[in-house]
């Protein structure tokens, strides 16, 4: 399963990207969609897609898995001349090491094989009410090219050291890749199971691809949702200890039953296979779709990937490559594989009654020593 999860995570990995410049990602997708006629793929208005695997399982609830395909980057705003332009940074990024890392540019018109020009960042302008002040950067000047410019941090894009993935945007195009590595094992399996994976658009800056796709009522009700991404290990998570259950993030908790049920699901495929392991987490240094997911009411779960050098963030001046382990990326494949053919239900049911066994059981066993005070 490993080569397969690599397979897919490369060219995704690879793919330019930013908040609202997410379409060579998307077009990775949907190539992967074409090949699996078993898959449908649905779009929104503003550009979300929904991928539907159905096996066949006629139940009323099926599972959905989500990841966004952005990751913090800038984004062309106004020419200052031939070689300058002043760029917007959008998503959140340690403002020091991002002015003193390069840039590289690339633009929608051009391949997603790009390799992006250099270019560096000279100086700042303040704007009011902005997060962080625009950039003005200097390229050549055919990289310059108005709207549908945008840039990244000129970090290697994608390297394999040992069990060690890193490249200048893990988070969460190799989420995505996991979500599609799940629907590629289902469909080659032909499993008895109906699972879809929605990919979203700028969740860097607010989730509101997530927002747009629930406002336009995309999201089908009855599905049970788990949201995918790749959190910074600085909450408590241990790279190579296994991927996490995460039961909440930065600004809320999620549905405990979908919690409870992943839980007793891992235990379950703990027993089967011995080297399989998780860690089950609040994760609470950022915040994830799960949350504006249940705020709209939609039943919902999470899962993460230890990510090191979060948005880039390194320990030295400048920016560095973010990086997750490889047995994580696959131990969380094989759950939510495990998840996918035997049904949060059956988690849920399996987790439930050995809680009421167990507290039955100390009730039991003590009852007779609760003597009137």
């Amino acid at each position: 399963m490993e080569l397969d999860f690599l397979q897919l995570a490369r060219p995704l990995i690879r793919a330019p990207t930013a908040p609202f410049h997410e379409h060579f990602a998307f077009d990775i997708a949907r190539v992967f969609a074409a090949e699996r006629p078993l898959i449908q793929m649905l779009y929104d208005r503003c550009g979300n897609s929904l991928l539907l695997y159905d096996g066949g399982q006629q139940e009323d609830e099926f599972l959905v898995l989500t990841a966004h395909l952005d990751h913090p980057g800038l984004v062309w705003r106004t020419s200052q001349g031939p070689s300058r332009a002043l760029f917007e940074i959008l998503g959140g990024v340690e403002l020091e090491q991002a002015l003193a890392t390069g840039v590289r540019l690339f633009n929608l018109n051009r391949p997603a094989t790009q390799r992006g020009t250099p270019g560096t960042i000279v100086r700042t302008v303040e704007e009011e009410g902005a997060r962080y002040p625009l950039v003005e950067v200097v390229a050549a000047p055919a990289s310059l090219q108005g709207p549908g410019t945008f840039a990244m941090w000129d970090l290697p894009a994608f390297r394999v050291r040992g069990r060690r993935l890193s490249g200048r945007a893990i988070d969460d195009l190799a989420g995505a890749a996991v979500a599609l590595c799940v629907l590629d094992s289902l469909v080659r399996q032909q499993a008895s199971a109906r699972v879809g994976v929605l990919l979203t658009r700028a969740e860097e800056v607010g989730f509101v691809g997530m927002l747009a796709a629930l406002e336009a009522k995309f999201l089908p009700r009855r599905a049970l949702y788990i949201n995918i991404e790749c959190s910074s290990v600085a909450a408590g998570a241990m790279l190579g200890a296994g991927p996490i259950l995460r039961v909440g993030d930065r600004l809320w908790v999620f549905d405990p039953d979908i919690s409870g049920g992943l839980a007793a699901l891992a235990d379950e495929l703990t027993s089967q296979q011995p080297s399989f392991r998780y860690q089950r987490k609040l994760m609470d240094s950022g915040a994830c779709e799960a949350t504006p997911l249940m705020q709209a009411d939609y039943r919902t779960g999470a899962v993460a990937l230890p990510l090191g050098n979060y948005h880039n963030s390194g320990p030295g001046a400048q920016l560095a490559p973010e990086y997750i382990d490889l047995d994580d990326a696959n131990r969380l494949v094989r759950l939510l594989v495990h998840v996918a053919q035997r049904g949060i239900g059956t988690g849920l049911a399996h987790s439930a009654a050995a809680l009421d066994s167990m507290l039955a059981g100390r009730l039991a066993q003590y009852r007779d020593h609760l003597l009137p005070l």
